[in-house]
């Protein structure tokens, strides 16, 4: 059974932006249920979109198509792409986005004509989303390759000490690192026990809690988030705005 199932993960905010995307989809798809998953990605962050869509898009049903627009570079001579997986294909700028998908089968660049060079949301992201949904192929809108530009992230365990580096900072302000559950534990660093990490120059003895909850207001801590990555986090506070964090610095951590 299809699920006629759109997603729109963008930066656009509470705007006209989004409904002009919706409208086009309905004009194209009338079936078509639309799920906004966030608008509300920080103005042209890379990162934290490629970071959602890794982190959201799973976990919609087979056949869901997902329009990401998250577009600094909108009507340069970046390319839009169209990338097929197993259960899902996704709609978007070829700018690092889609850089944690991890079941790539085929992605085709987008040959489509837009109206404007400014809005490629509404003039091709989202009539092509629509197309798919209902029943288009992506081989009708593009042209397979070989290649689409993904975030590269830093990652290394030597001894003791394991390197990585921020991906993204989320909107309570916790810093989402590279660094998995599973790296800790090959160092020993366990749920109750502390931390050493070395950020910005500086190094901090950090505990590492269960949740936000198992530790005083204001508190700075470290957790496993959802997606089973160390995180950086205040409870009840901003971790980010404390350590002056955006995104892509290098950290390491040991015993």
């Amino acid at each position: 059974m299809k699920n006629w199932m759109i997603t729109l993960i963008t930066d656009f905010g509470a705007t006209e932006y989004v409904g002009a995307m919706k409208g086009i989809i309905f004009s194209i798809c009338p079936k078509a249920r639309i799920v906004d998953i966030t608008h509300n990605i920080k103005k042209f962050d890379i990162r934290r979109a490629a970071y959602a869509v890794y982190s959201s898009c799973k976990y919609f049903p087979k056949g869901t198509v997902h329009v990401v627009v998250v577009d600094p570079g909108v009507g340069t001579d970046r390319r839009s792409i169209i990338i097929k997986t197993e259960e899902h294909l996704y709609v978007g700028p070829d700018n690092g986005v889609f850089s944690f998908i991890d079941d790539v089968k085929e992605v085709y660049e987008i040959e489509y004509p837009a109206k404007s060079r400014t809005f490629h949301g509404r003039d091709v992201f989202a009539p092509i989303a629509a197309y798919l949904e209902c029943g288009a192929s992506p081989k009708d809108y593009g042209k397979l390759t070989d290649e689409y530009i993904k975030i590269v992230l830093k990652k290394y365990i030597k001894e003791d000490v394991i390197g990585g580096e921020v991906i993204c900072v989320d909107d309570f302000g916790n810093v989402i690192t590279n660094i998995k559950r599973e790296d800790l534990e090959k160092i020993g660093v366990t749920y109750g026990g502390s931390l050493k990490m070395r950020l910005k120059g500086r190094i901090r003895t950090l505990k590492l809690l269960e949740s936000y909850g198992f530790s005083r207001p204001g508190d700075l801590i470290t957790v496993i988030g959802s997606e089973d990555y160390l995180e950086i986090s205040v409870n009840q506070g901003n971790a980010a705005e404390r350590l002056k964090i955006k995104g892509g610095e290098e950290l390491e951590v040991f015993k």
